[in-house]
């Protein structure tokens, strides 16, 4: 048993989701935990930290994609060869890379997660942004007649979220076999971000490379142990890229980086991949499901907010448009004492992102005072 009930003051640590917080305000914004990293990459951190040279790891880190390989056939069962992977700072510069390497215009679907709404800056290319879909019970799907309306000839790539921040859905193979059949009608790259696939609450989540024989041929999918594992602040992840071709050409759009981690980022990434931490993840799933279902509780007896049922991440999407806010993510800092991301980053300014990634106590301390300043 792991304990996810406490944690050390994280105040005064360059910890952003603390330090910009105001003292008395539960910060439940960005996404990072309030949970102590898992025990087998502390250890193997301490350890490496206690050598005193740090010089240049191996560029290549064969025996880590070996570890990676391993993890996909084990968790996923799907098949992934060493040289499919390539190692990218973090997902997001991942993310830029594809899209530059496919050029044009590229197209995702609102609400998405914040940076990615600001690729189109960092990547210098235009965007079209096109709603999800959201049904009787709250419940998010993408729209792909609505896509195929808006495309233009100059659209070459689609950025799909899955697990999706912040809406919480983990796509099934239909709908995945569905957006396929979509980018291979009009030839356009698929750029998957699946940093949370190891927060798959519901379901199994699927690999987009692994949907069916032809997800492989013009994707990139990119993931990274930076939320399961808790280290947000140890960036590194890894593109998989199975067509040789894509995949060299990936490799050429990141000449000039350094995207193999450092020696720290390389000794918490073979823990978090080699089993090591398989019964933590696994507690910690159990303890995001609880968590969860005691979000969905709470909504169900807040008159004025509603809110998908969570199938991934550990981020829950309010919409507090009843309650008639100017500003929902003001009015709860300022009323309620709680820090959540405005939903207006996100796509819909009339929403609120919370994080309940957090011991129980603080969810429930948080979701009191939200109900109080509510009613």
């Amino acid at each position: 048993m792991y304990n996810f009930d406490t944690f050390p003051n994280r105040r005064n640590t360059n910890c952003v989701k603390w330090d910009e917080a105001p003292e008395g305000v539960i910060p439940m914004w960005v996404a990072d935990m309030d949970f102590c990293t898992a025990p087998p990459i502390v250890e193997a951190l301490e350890k490496r930290a206690s050598h005193p040279c740090f010089g240049y790891p191996n560029g290549d880190s064969q025996w880590l994609k070996e570890l990676v390989a391993k993890h996909y056939e084990k968790v996923y069962q799907v098949k992934v060869e060493t040289e499919w992977i390539v190692w990218v700072p973090s997902v997001i510069p991942g993310v830029v890379a594809a899209l530059q390497m496919a050029g044009g215009t590229f197209m995702y679907s609102v609400p998405m997660y914040n940076h990615i709404r600001t690729l189109y800056k960092e990547a210098k290319l235009p965007v079209i942004e096109v709603p999800l879909k959201k049904d009787a019970d709250s419940r998010f799907s993408m729209d792909i007649p609505a896509m195929e309306a808006a495309l233009t000839p100059d659209v070459k790539s689609v950025i799909l979220c899955n697990p999706h921040n912040p809406v919480g859905r983990v796509y099934t193979r239909a709908e995945l076999e569905e957006l396929q059949q979509f980018c291979k009608k009009h030839h356009l790259l698929l750029i998957s971000d699946e940093i949370h696939c190891e927060l798959a609450l519901d379901q199994k989540h699927i690999p987009y490379f692994a949907v069916n024989g032809e997800s492989s041929v013009y994707s990139v999918t990119l993931s990274s142990a930076g939320k399961i594992c808790n280290i947000p602040g140890l960036p590194m992840g890894f593109a998989i890229i199975p067509d040789r071709a894509l995949r060299e050409a990936f490799i050429s759009q990141q000449d000039g980086l350094l995207p193999s981690g450092n020696v720290l980022t390389l000794a918490a990434y073979e823990k978090a991949y080699d089993g090591s931490c398989d019964a933590w993840k696994k507690e910690l799933r159990e303890r995001l499901v609880a968590n969860r279902d005691l979000v969905d509780q709470w909504v169900s007896g807040v008159p004025g907010i509603t809110a998908p049922h969570n199938e991934g991440t550990y981020l829950a999407w309010l919409d507090c448009s009843a309650l008639g806010l100017e500003d929902p993510a003001e009015f709860f800092e300022k009323k309620a004492g709680v820090m959540v991301s405005p939903g207006e980053i996100y796509g819909d300014s009339q929403c609120v992102r919370l994080n309940y990634g957090c011991p129980e106590a603080q969810l429930r301390e948080a979701l009191e005072r939200m109900k109080k300043a509510v009613l």
